[in-house]
């Protein structure tokens, strides 16, 4: 009886409150998949029991890790899933997705954490979503543009596999990184439209929204919005003057059309 070849396999691990970083993961990881006859395996790293997991692979199989932008820098909510990434020689991809400001340092940095995780990064990109703070930032973003390039880059990192890439392409970013987002206690406010649905009692990845009354949230949330835009009644929502503050910013200096940016 022939022994038949074990198949390798991509894995597609992502964070995604709003779903913008899991469309732009799955754009890329599908065409690699394909290009490389790879079996895909997604992990979802967005729920509070999701995290953290043990992820990682082998010589052979490659490791997208893809992620929203906080403060320029990766989300301190995922450091502890990522001490418990194992590479052992898989190739790994990193994409960013942040709301049309900048990504600073948070490329370079994810690609720091795999190659320390024994991973060999031989490609990052990032890419633009709606700003979770400001959705008129950024607004409709990924589009159709945005995602065709996200699958050319999945073909071209294919082809960089093909062609026996091992090395880190030069990332933009600076070490040391930036400092990430201040730690202020800004939590969204509920209005009296609330019926109590427990809609974003499951979209928080945080787990600080009280499933009993949902009206209370509490310490450590991320704003990531994903209660804001998830409630169907349009009772979720941040106010205030620092609120205020970080939209007037957003809109006045971001509002131009930034495109991905790739390293190959």
């Amino acid at each position: 009886m022939k022994d038949h070849p074990v198949r390798n396999s991509i894995y597609n691990v992502y964070f995604s409150p709003t779903k913008a970083t899991q469309t732009i993961a799955y754009a890329v990881a599908d065409a690699i998949a394909a290009d490389r006859d790879l079996t895909s395996i997604s992990i979802n790293l967005t729920k509070p029991n999701s995290r953290p997991v043990r992820a990682g692979g082998q010589a052979g199989d490659v490791f997208l890790f893809a992620f929203p932008v906080y403060g320029g820098r990766v989300p301190t909510v995922l450091m502890d899933c990522i001490d418990q990434f194992e590479g052992d020689g898989a190739k790994a991809v990193v994409v960013g997705v942040y709301g049309n400001r900048d990504y600073d340092d948070a490329l370079l940095e994810a690609a720091d954490l795999l190659n320390e995780r024994g991973f060999k990064v031989i490609a990052a990109g990032a890419f633009i979503g709606e700003h979770s703070m400001a959705p008129r930032v950024g607004a409709g973003r990924p589009d159709a543009d945005d995602l065709a390039v996200a699958a050319q880059f999945g073909h071209d990192v294919a082809s960089l596999i093909e062609q026996g890439a091992s090395e880190t392409p030069a990332i933009k970013g600076n070490r040391p990184y930036r400092d990430g987002m201040p730690d202020a206690d800004v939590r969204p406010v509920t209005t009296d439209a609330c019926t109590s649905c427990g809609i974003c009692v499951k979209l928080c990845p945080m787990g600080i929204i009280d499933a009993d009354d949902p009206t209370q949230v509490e310490a450590g949330c991320l704003q990531c919005n994903a209660c804001v835009k998830g409630c169907p009644e349009g009772a979720k929502r941040f106010e205030g003057e620092q609120a205020a503050a970080i939209v007037a910013m957003l809109e006045g200096n971001c509002m131009a059309r930034k495109e991905p940016e790739l390293f190959l």
